[in-house]
Protein backbone atom coordinates (compact mmCIF):
# COMPACT_ATOMS: atom_id res chain seq x y z
CA UNK A 1 0.00 0.00 0.00
CA UNK A 2 1.24 3.51 -0.81
CA UNK A 3 2.11 6.05 1.92
CA UNK A 4 -1.02 8.19 1.32
CA UNK A 5 -3.14 5.07 1.47
CA UNK A 6 -1.66 4.05 4.80
CA UNK A 7 -2.27 7.51 6.27
CA UNK A 8 -5.89 7.43 5.11
CA UNK A 9 -6.43 4.02 6.65
CA UNK A 10 -4.95 5.16 9.94
CA UNK A 11 -7.20 8.26 10.07
CA UNK A 12 -10.30 6.21 9.27
CA UNK A 13 -9.38 3.67 11.94
CA UNK A 14 -8.91 6.36 14.58
CA UNK A 15 -12.25 7.92 13.69
CA UNK A 16 -13.97 4.57 14.06
CA UNK A 17 -12.32 3.96 17.42
CA UNK A 18 -13.29 7.43 18.72
CA UNK A 19 -16.83 6.98 17.47
CA UNK A 20 -17.11 3.60 19.19
CA UNK A 21 -15.77 5.04 22.47
CA UNK A 22 -18.27 7.91 22.35
CA UNK A 23 -21.15 5.54 21.74
CA UNK A 24 -19.99 3.22 24.49
CA UNK A 25 -19.63 6.10 26.95
CA UNK A 26 -23.09 7.47 26.14
CA UNK A 27 -24.80 4.12 26.40
CA UNK A 28 -23.24 3.17 29.73
CA UNK A 29 -23.60 6.62 31.39
CA UNK A 30 -27.28 7.12 30.68
CA UNK A 31 -28.68 3.99 32.43
CA UNK A 32 -26.53 4.51 35.55
CA UNK A 33 -27.50 8.21 35.87
CA UNK A 34 -31.24 7.65 35.58
CA UNK A 35 -31.73 5.45 38.67
CA UNK A 36 -29.52 7.74 40.78
CA UNK A 37 -31.68 10.79 40.06
CA UNK A 38 -35.00 8.99 40.02
CA UNK A 39 -34.65 7.02 43.24
CA UNK A 40 -34.62 10.00 45.69
CA UNK A 41 -37.39 11.76 43.75
CA UNK A 42 -39.79 8.83 43.90
CA UNK A 43 -38.94 7.88 47.46
CA UNK A 44 -39.26 11.34 49.10
CA UNK A 45 -42.98 12.02 48.51
CA UNK A 46 -43.99 8.48 49.56
CA UNK A 47 -42.29 8.65 52.95
CA UNK A 48 -42.33 12.39 53.72
CA UNK A 49 -45.69 13.68 52.51
CA UNK A 50 -48.06 12.22 55.13
CA UNK A 51 -45.73 12.73 58.08
CA UNK A 52 -44.56 16.26 57.24
CA UNK A 53 -47.86 17.78 56.07
CA UNK A 54 -48.92 19.15 59.50
CA UNK A 55 -45.40 20.39 60.22
CA UNK A 56 -45.14 22.22 56.90
CA UNK A 57 -48.55 23.79 57.40
CA UNK A 58 -47.50 24.98 60.84
CA UNK A 59 -44.25 26.38 59.48
CA UNK A 60 -46.12 28.25 56.76
CA UNK A 61 -48.51 29.76 59.27
CA UNK A 62 -45.66 31.10 61.40
CA UNK A 63 -43.21 32.02 58.63
CA UNK A 64 -42.29 35.71 58.48
CA UNK A 65 -42.98 37.81 55.42
CA UNK A 66 -40.49 37.31 52.64
CA UNK A 67 -39.06 40.43 51.06
CA UNK A 68 -40.78 41.62 47.93
CA UNK A 69 -43.92 39.53 48.19
CA UNK A 70 -46.88 40.84 46.27
CA UNK A 71 -49.66 38.56 47.38
CA UNK A 72 -52.91 39.28 45.53
CA UNK A 73 -55.42 40.96 47.82
CA UNK A 74 -58.52 38.82 48.01
CA UNK A 75 -61.61 39.29 50.11
CA UNK A 76 -62.08 36.84 52.93
CA UNK A 77 -58.35 36.37 53.68
CA UNK A 78 -56.54 37.52 56.81
CA UNK A 79 -53.10 39.01 56.24
CA UNK A 80 -50.12 40.61 57.93
CA UNK A 81 -48.70 43.92 56.69
CA UNK A 82 -44.95 43.81 57.29
CA UNK A 83 -42.57 46.69 56.71
CA UNK A 84 -40.36 45.80 53.75
CA UNK A 85 -36.68 45.43 54.55
CA UNK A 86 -37.24 44.06 58.06
CA UNK A 87 -37.40 40.39 57.19
CA UNK A 88 -41.11 40.34 57.98
CA UNK A 89 -40.54 41.15 61.66
CA UNK A 90 -41.97 44.69 61.89
CA UNK A 91 -45.76 44.57 61.54
CA UNK A 92 -48.61 47.04 61.51
CA UNK A 93 -50.47 46.29 64.74
CA UNK A 94 -53.42 47.79 66.60
CA UNK A 95 -52.16 48.93 70.00
CA UNK A 96 -54.22 49.03 73.18
CA UNK A 97 -55.17 52.65 72.41
CA UNK A 98 -56.74 51.58 69.12
CA UNK A 99 -54.00 53.40 67.17
CA UNK A 100 -51.91 51.46 64.65
CA UNK A 101 -48.25 51.09 65.59
CA UNK A 102 -45.26 49.19 64.27
CA UNK A 103 -44.38 46.27 66.53
CA UNK A 104 -42.04 43.32 66.46
CA UNK A 105 -43.63 39.88 66.28
CA UNK A 106 -46.94 38.45 65.17
CA UNK A 107 -50.14 38.50 67.24
CA UNK A 108 -53.91 38.71 66.71
CA UNK A 109 -53.83 42.52 66.69
CA UNK A 110 -51.58 42.38 63.60
CA UNK A 111 -54.07 40.39 61.51
CA UNK A 112 -56.22 42.33 59.05
CA UNK A 113 -58.80 41.50 56.41
CA UNK A 114 -58.67 43.78 53.34
CA UNK A 115 -62.28 43.72 52.17
CA UNK A 116 -63.22 45.09 48.71
CA UNK A 117 -65.65 48.00 48.85
CA UNK A 118 -67.10 46.69 45.59
CA UNK A 119 -66.77 43.18 44.20
CA UNK A 120 -63.86 43.11 41.80
CA UNK A 121 -62.75 46.63 42.77
CA UNK A 122 -59.33 47.79 43.95
CA UNK A 123 -60.46 49.83 46.96
CA UNK A 124 -60.69 48.20 50.37
CA UNK A 125 -61.78 48.52 53.95
CA UNK A 126 -59.08 47.18 56.26
CA UNK A 127 -60.94 45.18 58.89
CA UNK A 128 -59.50 43.70 62.06
CA UNK A 129 -59.38 39.92 61.79
CA UNK A 130 -59.64 39.09 65.49
CA UNK A 131 -60.64 42.30 67.28
CA UNK A 132 -64.42 42.74 67.50
CA UNK A 133 -67.07 44.75 69.31
CA UNK A 134 -70.57 43.32 69.53
CA UNK A 135 -69.63 40.64 67.01
CA UNK A 136 -68.47 43.23 64.46
CA UNK A 137 -64.93 43.84 63.24
CA UNK A 138 -63.33 47.27 63.41
CA UNK A 139 -61.99 49.15 60.41
CA UNK A 140 -58.90 51.32 60.11
CA UNK A 141 -59.34 55.00 59.32
CA UNK A 142 -57.40 58.23 59.29
CA UNK A 143 -57.33 59.76 62.76
CA UNK A 144 -56.37 63.30 63.74
CA UNK A 145 -55.05 63.58 67.32
CA UNK A 146 -55.35 67.37 67.09
CA UNK A 147 -52.94 70.12 68.14
CA UNK A 148 -50.97 69.90 64.89
CA UNK A 149 -49.95 66.31 65.59
CA UNK A 150 -49.33 63.95 62.71
CA UNK A 151 -52.27 62.01 61.33
CA UNK A 152 -52.47 58.39 62.44
CA UNK A 153 -54.44 55.26 61.67
CA UNK A 154 -56.98 54.17 64.27
CA UNK A 155 -59.80 51.63 64.52
CA UNK A 156 -63.40 52.83 64.13
CA UNK A 157 -66.81 51.43 63.26
CA UNK A 158 -66.76 50.35 59.62
CA UNK A 159 -68.30 52.70 57.07
CA UNK A 160 -67.65 52.11 53.37
CA UNK A 161 -68.99 55.62 52.65
CA UNK A 162 -66.23 57.25 54.71
CA UNK A 163 -63.32 58.08 52.38
CA UNK A 164 -60.98 58.10 55.38
CA UNK A 165 -61.55 54.33 55.59
CA UNK A 166 -61.13 53.47 51.91
CA UNK A 167 -57.64 52.13 51.15
CA UNK A 168 -55.71 51.17 48.05
CA UNK A 169 -52.49 49.16 47.83
CA UNK A 170 -50.47 50.36 44.82
CA UNK A 171 -47.30 48.45 44.02
CA UNK A 172 -44.06 50.15 45.07
CA UNK A 173 -41.91 51.39 42.19
CA UNK A 174 -39.00 49.21 43.31
CA UNK A 175 -41.32 46.17 43.50
CA UNK A 176 -40.42 45.62 47.15
CA UNK A 177 -44.08 45.36 48.15
CA UNK A 178 -47.15 47.60 48.34
CA UNK A 179 -47.81 51.11 49.56
CA UNK A 180 -50.72 51.67 51.94
CA UNK A 181 -52.81 54.61 50.68
CA UNK A 182 -55.98 56.16 52.12
CA UNK A 183 -57.70 59.39 51.07
CA UNK A 184 -54.63 60.53 49.15
CA UNK A 185 -52.33 59.90 52.12
CA UNK A 186 -49.71 57.19 52.57
CA UNK A 187 -48.72 55.20 55.63
CA UNK A 188 -45.19 55.97 56.77
CA UNK A 189 -43.16 53.86 59.20
CA UNK A 190 -39.53 53.04 59.85
CA UNK A 191 -37.91 50.12 61.62
CA UNK A 192 -37.27 50.68 65.30
CA UNK A 193 -39.90 53.44 65.62
CA UNK A 194 -43.39 52.41 66.78
CA UNK A 195 -45.10 55.47 65.30
CA UNK A 196 -47.04 54.96 62.08
CA UNK A 197 -48.26 58.17 60.49
CA UNK A 198 -50.11 59.00 57.28
CA UNK A 199 -48.82 61.82 55.10
CA UNK A 200 -49.17 63.32 51.65
CA UNK A 201 -46.83 62.04 48.98
CA UNK A 202 -43.48 63.80 48.96
CA UNK A 203 -40.16 63.63 47.19
CA UNK A 204 -38.72 61.21 49.74
CA UNK A 205 -41.19 58.46 48.91
CA UNK A 206 -42.86 56.05 51.29
CA UNK A 207 -41.92 52.62 52.60
CA UNK A 208 -43.51 49.53 51.14
CA UNK A 209 -45.19 46.73 53.04
CA UNK A 210 -45.18 43.06 52.21
CA UNK A 211 -48.51 41.24 52.36
CA UNK A 212 -48.46 37.83 54.04
CA UNK A 213 -51.50 35.57 53.74
CA UNK A 214 -52.50 33.91 57.00
CA UNK A 215 -55.46 31.89 55.78
CA UNK A 216 -59.21 32.27 55.57
CA UNK A 217 -60.72 35.03 57.68
CA UNK A 218 -63.19 34.09 60.39
CA UNK A 219 -64.87 37.43 61.08
CA UNK A 220 -68.69 37.17 60.93
CA UNK A 221 -69.28 39.69 58.16
CA UNK A 222 -66.99 40.48 55.26
CA UNK A 223 -69.24 42.89 53.41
Amino acid sequence: MSVPGRIGALVSGCALVLFAQACTSGSTGQPTAAPASAAPTSAAPASAAPASAPASASAQASAPASEGTAVPLRGGRQVLLALAGTGGKSLLTVAGTGIVELTEGENDQALFVPTPVRVGGDTYLIKTAKMQAGGEAWCLKVHSPGESQALRLKIAACDAGDRDQVFTFPAAEDKSGRLVEVAGLFAFAKAGDPDVVVEEAGEGGFPAFTVVDRGRATIPRLG
